[in-house]
């Protein structure tokens, strides 16, 4: 090799080995804002949040509610996972992108209020994250927060049932399908998903049978009759008093006649 060439490759395997001529470099370089076509895969109230438009603002923060003042750290949190998926291919940048999302999902579980209609959906986020790390009981752990903070919320369901599936356990899969299926029997997304595991069409279980008569005998008490009903019923004027008519005195006859015959008084003394 002669000196010139020599000259430029040195040069060219130093920038190359520091990562200055963009050979694996990690888009975090780019900074903490998304770019416009990071931002165009996020939801719409995250494209108002980060944007510019006041109109937008206005829109979306009444329906977020007063958490709309921290809800960016979520959407840099989401952005940071797409970035995440992205670099498979370069563990260090995956590492930087995967402790950022945490960081900003921490943020908001800290600052948001404890009844955030949005908490389950971010608990969720944060639990496919865990999971795509391989850290699988702390994925449970959110997906399972998500369920005690709404217990209908059909994608921590359908959350778990995925990571249960790839982890090899068919059966916590399938009942967590069944969970969900519980909720919205008719869902064909969650149909399909429970024949592939099952080979059968979900049948929601009937609904329990009516009491019986005794058991409402038993379990209802009877209900008291209101006194004008009672006294309607029964045919006593309940608001006036009927008086009771006085027996007559027993009159006794007056003692006439003889001792023998006391109630006669012309008879003859009997010998």
């Amino acid at each position: 090799m002669g000196l010139t060439k020599l000259w430029i490759t040195l040069p060219l395997t130093i920038l190359a080995a520091f990562g200055l001529l963009g050979v694996n470099q990690a888009s975090a370089v780019a900074g903490y804002s998304a770019t416009t076509a990071e931002l165009s895969l996020l939801p719409p109230f995250c494209q108002a949040k980060l944007g510019s438009n006041p109109a937008d603002h206005q829109l979306y923060s009444g329906k977020i509610g007063p958490d709309w003042l921290h809800i960016h750290h979520y959407c840099v949190g989401l952005n940071f996972i797409n970035r995440y998926k992205r670099s498979f291919g370069n563990k260090a940048d995956q590492q930087f992108y995967f402790q950022s999302a945490m960081g900003e999902f921490e943020y908001m579980f800290a600052h948001s209020s404890p009844t955030f209609w949005m908490r389950p959906e971010m608990h969720v986020q944060k639990g496919k994250l865990l999971a795509s790390a391989k850290r699988t009981v702390e994925a449970v752990n959110e997906f399972e927060m998500a369920l005690k903070d709404n217990p209908k919320y059909l994608e921590a369901h359908v959350a778990l049932s995925d990571l249960y599936k790839n982890t090899g356990q068919p059966s916590k899969s399938i009942t967590a399908l069944e969970q969900a299926l519980q909720l919205a029997p008719n869902n064909k997304s969650l149909q399909r998903r429970y024949n592939e595991l099952t080979g059968k069409v979900f049948t929601p279980p009937p609904p329990p049978p009516p009491p019986t008569t005794v058991e409402q005998t038993a379990s209802t008490p009877p209900t008291p009759i209101p006194v004008e009903q009672a006294a309607a019923v029964s045919g006593v004027n309940s608001t006036t008093t009927q008086p009771v008519p006085a027996s007559s005195p027993v009159v006794v006859p007056e003692k006439i006649g003889t001792p023998s015959n006391p109630y006669c008084r012309f008879c003859p003394p009997e010998e």
